[in-house]
């Protein structure tokens, strides 16, 4: 009989919402009758966070279809994405795309790589959504994705989610060599989207531990020999039920010695099944092999054998069972246990005799307790119980022995105050731009059993990300939280290095364990802050208008600037106003020179040097993270327009006469009537941002504008379509 053996797998799930910043930021939507051009910006997070190119496969989109429902949720109609450009960039994929849809979508599901040769959109019609979608099945990767959309007036931006889970294999053991894996057992096929009834507010939600499985009999089969490499795995979701189990085959050597065949269950820590979920990864990651594994000299072989590798995300350096040649048998829960804060024993004895139960045969006595953190130990009924001390300061050990007959195991009971991360630091302590390296440094204590190792190190950060040498830190996704995750094999010191991902990256970092005090460590930058213009960010609409710039210099005391300090304010559009004659010109801006440390806020007195005068100013210094923001103008007067207004239909222009066209925001201005010749006149009112968008609609027909569009019209001739 094949020893039983088991693997503690890693779990991932990254539903990451990251924004394309190439997308349509300053293109309207297109409106044309009853229907409007919508465009769109599309991320595809990664199964986990590596910074290394993944495989085109995971996210690929080749094509894309928008199942269109009402706000009822009700089918309108499927539409083609078009002007579909899709990329990747390390492990995320992104893209663009346009798609027409009927003004009155509200709801919209995204699915990508599906093929719709089985769908019959016309009995699709009026059914909602919850029985059109728990429908779809596929037996290829497919995306998804859903939003509601509460207006066709800007770019949309949308996630997509894929239906398979990614298998992955780490391998760090010293003993052996990890060649190759493959799948056994797993679902040929999987649905589109996951549908969850029991989720709120919608029940398209992916729900951990819920599967959403196709209708139907679903059928498994394996991989096969060809597939045992290291590239990765994919596979549909699947309930996992202990009695029809999924697998991985790995291929490896111990040492030098012969390749073999081993299989791998999915079992948590508990020995129970994994429910394999869609856009998890699930990665095996090999920290020790045991030497009395045994493999299978073929792929088939492993298949059908027992589990049978040793595979912990810890190993103990002490078997908790022993054994003599009467086939007596003593089994203790663990030989090792840290307690912080105190606690109660609970730890579980059992004693075979010839393979006869005989716990009344086993004693328990306290060998060693020098501080006495050890009160009313026993044993009853196949437990040993007792209560462990707190210690406020350091740590203390007690050894509890465990005999029966001549078989002994010897328990260490440690109880310890909660460990520290310090020193804590960032190096440098300050950053000053965006992608800059930050150093993590922090300390594991020499104190710490060795049987805790490898010590599970939790980094929480939202704006900085790793890189070289350590930019495949692990991932765990928790509570909404994304988490590093760095496993310290040993004390002393450790570095980490990030990256700012923004120039405003200051946050507060944090690292934790359940044995340690959570450390937190801030994150800063020297920087300019309170950044404004006219204190609400708008110029009027005229050469020479007020622009009065403020800002701080916000020093850090810890790592205060040098001075002189040369401030740099980045403009094209405005120049200092007369009274400012220590700004210099330089290229691209303006430049002053502090030679020592203003106090509190400083004001420059700006004026803008052209009537359209909007543009992103940047106060920048050496030494300190630049600030910006986006100045827009704004009338200060009423503008005054008249035209005429046309039909544009098929090419040709119509007269569009004693018409009353409305107007939806009359804060900018005001709906009006046409005359005989289809003339016009509006006042486009004081206050109004260039930036501002109107529409125009009479009958049907719908011409949107900006502020400034409207200004610039060619002889103020309104195009309506």
């Amino acid at each position: 009989m094949k020893k039983l053996i088991y693997i503690l797998p890693f779990l991932f799930l990254t539903l990451f919402s990251c924004q394309n910043e190439d997308y349509y930021e300053q293109e309207s939507n297109e409106v044309s009758g009853d229907r409007t051009t919508v465009k769109f910006s599309l991320s595809i997070p990664e199964y986990r966070i590596n910074r290394t190119k993944a495989a085109s496969y995971e996210n690929s989109v080749n094509d894309l279809s928008l199942l269109v429902f009402d706000a009822n949720g009700l089918f309108l109609e499927r539409v083609q994405a078009t002007d579909l450009l899709s990329d990747e960039n390390n492990g995320r994929g992104s893209g663009t795309f346009k798609a027409s849809l009927p003004n009155n979508a509200s709801i919209i599901h995204y699915i990508a790589n599906y093929d719709w040769s089985s769908f019959n959109e016309g009995n699709a019609k009026n059914k909602d959504e919850r029985e059109i979608l728990p429908a779809l099945a596929t037996n290829k990767l497919v995306f998804w994705g859903r939003n509601v959309i509460t207006s066709l007036s800007a770019p949309v931006n949308i996630t997509l989610y894929r239906n398979q889970a990614k298998v992955t294999i780490e391998n760090q053991a010293a003993n052996f060599q990890v060649t190759g894996y493959a799948l056994g057992n797993y679902i040929t096929t999987g649905s589109v989207a996951p549908f969850n009834p029991q989720g709120t507010p919608t029940p398209f939600i992916l729900m951990d531990n819920a599967t959403t499985l196709p209708v139907g009999q679903l059928e498994k089969e394996s991989q096969t020999s060809s597939d045992c490499d290291m590239t990765p795995k994919y596979m549909f979701e699947n309930n996992n039920i202990f009695t029809d189990q999924t697998y991985v085959i790995i291929k490896g050597r111990l040492d030098s010695g012969q390749e073999l065949y081993y299989k791998i269950q999915y079992l948590d820590s508990n020995k129970q099944p994994y429910i394999i979920m869609r856009n998890y990864n699930y990665k095996i990651s090999i920290r020790s092999f045991s030497e009395a594994a045994i493999g299978s000299t073929t792929f088939n072989g492993a298949k059908t054998s027992e589990p049978s590798n040793n595979i912990y995300a810890e190993i103990n350096k002490e078997s908790p069972t022993i054994a003599d040649d009467n086939n007596n048998i003593l089994t203790v829960g663990n030989v090792n246990y840290l307690f912080i804060q105190g606690g109660q024993l609970n730890i579980d004895a059992h004693y075979t005799k010839n393979g006869t139960p005989a716990d009344n045969e086993i004693q328990v006595s306290v060998v060693e307790d020098p501080n006495r953190i050890l009160q009313v130990v026993q044993y009853t009924g196949g437990k040993i119980t007792g209560n462990v001390s707190v210690v406020l300061a350091g740590q203390q050990e007690a050894t509890i022995l465990v005999k029966a007959g001549k078989l002994t195991r010897t328990i260490t009971i440690t109880s310890s105050a909660l460990y520290k991360f310090d020193p804590t630091s960032f190096s440098p302590s300050a950053y000053t731009v965006k992608d800059q390296t930050m150093a993590l440094n922090f300390n594991i204590p020499s104190t710490i059993p060795s049987y805790l190792y490898p010590i599970k190190c939790e980094i929480s950060t939202q704006k900085l990300y790793p890189t070289e040498p350590n930019k495949d830190l692990e991932v765990e996704y928790v509570n909404g939280i994304y988490k590093y995750i760095y496993w310290a094999t040993s004390a002393g010191n450790k570095v980490l290095n990030f990256k700012t991902s923004f120039d405003n990256s200051d946050e507060t970092v944090t690292i934790q364990n359940p044995y340690f005090e959570t450390a937190s460590i801030d994150v800063k930058a020297r920087h300019f802050a309170n950044l404004s213009v006219n204190q609400n960010n708008l110029v009027n609409y005229k050469s020479g208008s007020t622009a009065a710039i403020r800002f701080i210099i916000a020093d850090l005391p810890e790592a205060p600037a040098s001075y002189p300090l040369t401030v740099k304010i980045t403009t094209n559009n405005l120049q200092p106003a007369a009274s400012e004659t220590e700004w210099t010109a330089v290229s691209g801006g303006y430049t002053h020179t502090y030679n020592s440390a203003p106090v509190g806020e400083q004001t420059v007195q700006f004026v803008s040097n052209k009537d359209i005068s909007y543009e992103t100013i940047t106060v920048s210094a050496n030494g300190f993270s630049p600030s910006s923001l986006f100045v827009d103008n704004v009338l200060g007067n009423i503008y005054y327009l008249a035209g005429i207004v046309r039909q544009i239909y098929n090419g040709n222009s119509y007269r569009l006469e004693n018409r009353q066209v409305n107007s939806n925001n009359t804060s900018v201005a005001d709906g009006f009537n046409t005359g005989v010749g289809s003339g016009y006149y509006i006042e486009i009112k004081t206050g109004s941002r260039l930036h501002d968008i109107i529409t125009f609609s009479t009958g049907g027909l719908y011409a949107s504008f900006t502020v400034e569009s409207l200004m610039n019209l060619n002889n103020g001739t309104l195009e309506f379509k």
